[in-house]
């Protein structure tokens, strides 16, 4: 137990935090690297043992032992912020792994969900197994990932030298309660890795007392407890990560570069816990960020350009966490060649991902060789190199969902004042953002166009709208417009033209009319 208060030096700007029954957080700003020197005179004076003590760069990290308890203090320089962590009952001083003689290649599985979620199996060189989440509790779900562990144990009892568990959020760890009930008796389980907040910690994550909108009896505060009891039948250790440490894990080295720890203090949104590390495994590495934010986590400022990897899990499905523009300055700096990208293609090239600023970065921009999505199971061995085809199918893939979305460009002529009809149109979002479709009225007298008509197509919707009636439109969308419908008006009884401009391919059509033109995305 720790006998003093802290903060201990009258520091004016701390917050401070339970981030579960064990674990308390400190979160100290505007001080300088003294700050860190001092709190670790401070923990020796007061008869903690130092157990670590290294510098990244930037990063100061110290671990100490003491009574039941285990402290870590991470300074980021950049910050000027301190972080110290008191865990009550740490085992982190007595983890222990062998790794057996090496006796298989290194593998990486990206399991196959029924849903998006996320599922990982590695094989480590020794023949064991570390599992990452696992995804929903669906049957299949949970029976497909022990078909996995079994074909990559080869006919053996498997043997999972870590359950590794990134966030209480229902796609990610709900599969492993189910499969613990269901076939703990069939494998092996040394240990688990996890860090979450309390089940009724609703001041911090109210969202731990909602089901997901799509299924019943999914909220975290029923999970969570549920889960610690299958664990509890199994008696294996359980390790509550932060933020400095290191574990090997077979031939895996593994440093935690995020946990609650550091995002308690910044946000409500449970992603925003999740559990962010960094792995070495067979001379290569491997970023695993599962749903944090590189922003939320302030990854960029803290760790600059040890972030860089070989193999980056992208985060939050691709569907992106924080502000597009933080996430890319991490993404130019992690400068992956090979992306896992745990989400069905579709959703991945023609629905969601592809409208994420950051995520179409890394699709267009960064050049990566590959990016791997679901839903169908792929297993790659370390050290990995992409195919040659790699970079020109995930362009292909792009450019085809793009165009499985409808256009962006839209154009009906043919058109008459004196009809309303010729004024109705059905405008079909199938992306999983909000599309921005603009207006424009075209006569033979240019004098009498009109532009700056725009209507917001809500995602996965259609609209059946009238393009000049204000109930349905904006009419007057831009702030200086000459060519406004309400100075100008419509013409009567004469023909027009129509051109509709969406921010995201869309689908219009007219109930008599048929387009005389739409843009092709595959140009």
């Amino acid at each position: 137990m720790i006998s003093f208060a802290i903060p201990a030096f009258n520091e004016p700007h701390f917050t401070d935090h339970m981030a579960n029954k064990q674990c308390r957080v400190i979160n100290i700003t505007e001080v300088t690297q003294d700050a860190f020197f001092a709190y670790n005179r401070l923990f020796e004076e007061n008869g903690l043992s130092q157990k670590e003590c290294r510098q990244n760069g930037q990063h100061y990290f110290a671990a100490y032992a003491g009574e039941n308890v285990g402290v870590f203090l991470n300074f980021f320089a950049s910050l000027g912020e301190l972080n110290i962590v008191i865990e009550e009952n740490c085992r982190y001083f007595s983890y222990q792994d062998t790794c057996a003689s090496k006796r298989v290649p290194a593998q990486i599985t990206q399991v196959h969900l029924e849903d998006y979620g996320m599922s990982y199996v590695i094989l480590l060189s020794d023949g064991r197994l570390i599992v990452i989440d696992g995804g929903w509790k669906f049957e299949p779900d949970i029976d497909n990932l022990l078909r996995c562990l079994q074909e990559a144990a080869c006919g053996e009892k498997p043997v999972i030298a870590a359950w590794i568990l990134t966030h209480p959020h229902a796609d990610h760890f709900h599969c492993c309660v189910g499969f613990l009930n269901r076939y703990a008796d069939q494998v092996v389980i040394e240990k688990f890795f996890l860090h979450f907040p309390e089940a009724d910690d609703f001041e911090h994550y109210p969202a731990l007392q909602n089901d997901d909108f799509r299924v019943k009896d999914t909220a975290a505060k029923i999970k969570i407890p549920e889960l610690f009891n299958e664990i509890e039948k199994l008696g294996v250790p359980v390790y509550m990560p932060h933020t400095g440490q290191v574990y090997s894990i077979g031939d895996a080295v593994c440093e935690i570069l995020a946990t609650i720890d550091d995002t308690i203090h910044l946000s409500k949104d449970v992603n925003m816990t999740s559990l962010v590390f960094r792995m070495e495994l067979a001379d290569q590495v491997i970023l695993w960020t599962a749903d944090a934010g590189c922003s939320y986590a302030r990854l960029p400022e803290k760790y600059g350009t040890y972030l860089r990897a070989d193999i980056l899990q992208v985060p939050h499905h691709g569907f992106q966490s924080g502000g597009g523009d933080a996430e890319i300055r991490a993404y130019d700096l992690i400068q992956p060649r090979v992306c896992f990208m745990p989400v069905p293609e579709s959703e991945a090239y023609g629905a969601f991902c592809t409208y994420r600023k950051s995520t179409r970065y890394l699709m267009t921009s960064l050049g990566i060789d590959e990016l791997i999505t679901g839903p169908i199971q792929r297993t790659i061995t370390l050290p990995y190199t992409p195919p040659a085809y790699a970079k020109q199918d995930l362009q292909n893939k792009l450019r085809n969902g793009l165009d499985d979305g409808g256009a962006r460009t839209w154009v009906f002529t043919d058109l008459h004042t004196a009809c309303e009809e010729d004024f109705v149109f059905t405008i079909l979002n199938m992306a999983v953002v909000t599309a921005n479709v603009c207006m424009e009225l075209f006569f033979e007298n240019s004098n009498q166009n009109v532009n700056g008509i725009q209507a917001k197509i809500p995602a996965k919707t259609f609209r059946r709208l009238c393009i000049v009636d204000a109930n349905d439109v904006n009419p007057d969308a831009v702030y200086f417009n000459w060519m406004t419908l309400a100075t100008r008006g419509v013409p009567e009884n004469v023909p027009f033209a129509v051109r509709f401009i969406s921010d995201t391919p869309v689908v219009i059509s007219h109930k008599t009319h048929t387009p005389a033109y739409r843009s092709n995305l595959n140009r």
